[in-house]
């Protein structure tokens, strides 16, 4: 796990911003360049590649420039999404969180994973599977949306933070590769507690949910302790799946996020404290902005929470 000072963050932000994005990314893209080779090397008796990782860990992302780098070894990613794999509404309960009093949206009973697990069983065996289609609007499952077959030159990518769950990956033990992504690192401040990693993915959702969900940085604070909740009843147990771990923390990520996150977390206190993010509080003007509109490189992962 990285360490990161707070004061180191700022001073490179004010005095080398530039270098300081360029030097994040790139150690983000060897990452994902090293696991493209693992995937390439053992793709022809390994042909899944199961991506998971708790909320805001860069998953979309990941996925994609994997696929991007895995183009360079001649090997083709198809992709599927395990949203797909959502039951539709009305054909089953919805399951409680009743540590929080909220529907627990985080289970893996809202998916259907034993048909996941088949579909992902029939692909490594070099079968053609008719995938479904899940409707958001509707909140309804499609069946026989696409058909797809595996080329002997082919991998499948899928991402969700149930992938590593026995029902897939016991079936699947010998035909995939698990990769898992989050924030591995912390940042510490000159006073008060250190950052911890899902703090640091808790200011990544705030600003995807208030940018592109519709929901204000209040009911991502709402729901926060039950997407944590999620994270340890459904993620924590099946990390030692993994056969690769990506760090997809920016260190200079720091400065955009709070820049923006800053008046709103402000009249939050008493909720950040409440949500176990009270140490968000305490660096509040202390991060130094960014003027980062032309030094982000195109495809970098914090796109993904800032557009």
């Amino acid at each position: 796990m990285a360490e990161y000072t707070l004061k180191y963050i700022n001073h490179r932000a004010r005095y080398d911003a530039m270098a300081f994005i360029h030097e994040c990314e790139q150690q983000y893209h060897e990452q994902v360049l090293y696991a493209a080779e693992v995937i390439a090397q053992n793709s022809v008796h390994k042909p899944i590649v199961l991506i998971n990782g708790p909320s805001s860990s860069g998953k979309t992302t990941t996925n994609d420039r994997l696929a991007k780098a895995l183009e360079a070894h001649g090997i083709h990613a198809e992709m599927i999404s395990m949203d797909d794999y959502y039951r539709s509404v009305g054909t089953y309960e919805m399951p409680p969180d009743p540590e929080n009093g909220v529907p627990d949206l985080e289970s893996p009973d809202c998916m259907d994973l034993p048909l996941l697990s088949q579909h992902l069983s029939q692909l490594a065996a070099g079968e053609e599977i008719v995938l479904p289609r899940f409707d958001f609007a509707t909140h309804t499952s499609i069946p026989e949306a696409r058909v797809l077959r595996l080329d002997p030159d082919e991998v499948v990518l899928i991402e969700g933070i149930h992938s590593f769950n026995p029902v897939i990956m016991g079936d699947l033990a010998h035909t995939a590769t698990g990769i898992y992504l989050s924030i591995s690192s912390t940042v510490v401040p000159e006073e008060g507690s250190r950052l911890e990693p899902y703090m640091l993915r808790f200011l990544r959702r705030a600003m995807r949910d208030s940018l592109f969900r519709g929901s204000p940085v209040e009911e991502t604070l709402h729901q926060w302790n039950s997407v944590r909740r999620g994270e340890r009843l459904y993620i924590a147990p099946y990390r030692g799946q993994a056969n690769l771990t990506v760090d997809t923390f920016l260190p200079y990520e720091l400065c955009i996020l709070m820049q923006h996150l800053t008046p709103q977390l402000g009249r939050y206190r008493k909720k950040l404290a409440a949500a176990d993010l009270a140490p968000l509080a305490g660096v509040l003007g202390q991060v130094a902005p960014v003027d980062y509109a032309d030094l982000l490189p195109e495809d970098s992962v914090l796109h993904e929470f800032i557009g």
